[in-house]
């Protein structure tokens, strides 16, 4: 009777193994691992690893989250900032976008930044989508709200930033198509956004402290310092804006904004070299 019920209970469970097992495997790519939700950043990231380009070798995948980035790419820092906010431990492989590698389109199938590889091979990309995915991943210090209608507001708020896009488009690589239109739709996304502070009566956006919608629209922002160079136009009107410039000031100060912020003169060169078609991607490890 005892040997019975035992070999029965193996049984199970040996059964139990073979249809679980497979499942567990599928889990561990859809589901982030267990101890990256909970574990900070231990040591300094190095944000500026050279772009990698064409004929250049992928890194061996080693198991840490990763992000596929370009130093300079405004799209790609929502990304990071939002891995900064929450302190995530994480790698950078910065890619040449003027001459990609061949393997990049196996991590990014637009062969965009940023790309983030959860798993090997297993990535997600696409800057908001990205964000949104971290943030329900892993969720600490959460960045988008909960309230259904105030994640609405914040979406529409960032759709509302996109004429600063276009404004710093212009400005560095047509100049001359900068129409007065262009002009009217930049400075009313500037009012739109000083008006939600007003009406926030906040800080940030978010609160008390940056959130998802800070952090998205930030990167054009940190632009502005550089972009002025190139055309006057493209700065803010401390006359008009002066909350706005106030907001900025915070935003500079977040340890997530701070830590991967780049100064006004190296922005500039790059854009230099982006005009001209040959935009130096190592200005921030030269000597």
């Amino acid at each position: 009777m005892i040997t019975s019920t035992l070999t029965f209970a193996m049984h199970i469970l040996v059964s139990s193994y073979k249809l679980l097992g497979p499942v567990g495997q599928l889990l561990e790519y859809v589901l982030p691992y267990r101890n990256m939700s909970s574990k900070a950043i231990t040591g300094k990231i190095n944000f500026n690893t050279k772009h990698l380009k064409r004929g250049d070798p992928l890194p061996p995948y080693n198991g840490k989250l990763r992000v596929y980035n370009m130093r300079y790419c405004p799209f790609a820092q929502r990304t990071i900032l939002a891995l900064n906010a929450k302190q995530m431990d994480y790698e950078v492989v910065n890619i040449n976008l003027m001459d990609k590698p061949e393997w990049l389109t196996r991590k990014s199938a637009f062969g965009k930044v940023p790309a983030i590889e959860i798993n090997e091979d297993v990535c997600i990309f696409e800057s908001l989508v990205t964000v949104e995915y971290l943030d329900e991943a892993y969720p600490q210090r959460p960045l988008l709200p909960k309230d259904p209608l105030r994640k609405a507001l914040d979406k529409i708020l960032i759709e509302a930033s996109g004429p600063i896009h276009t404004m710093m488009f212009k400005t560095v690589k047509m100049p001359d198509s900068i129409t007065e239109d262009n002009l009217k739709a930049y400075e009313s996304s500037l009012q739109y956004i000083q008006n939600e502070l007003i009406n926030r009566k906040t800080k940030f956006l978010s609160g008390n402290e940056p959130g998802y919608v800070d952090y998205m629209i930030w990167p054009w922002f940190e632009r502005i310092g550089a972009l002025k160079k190139f055309d006057e136009r493209a700065g803010i009107d401390s006359s008009k804006f002066g909350l706005l410039l106030e907001y900025c000031s915070n935003m500079a100060k977040d340890p997530a904004v701070s830590d991967y912020l780049l100064p006004d003169d190296i922005l500039f060169k790059y854009f230099e070299g982006y005009k001209a078609g040959a935009p130096n991607y190592e200005l921030m490890t030269e000597e």
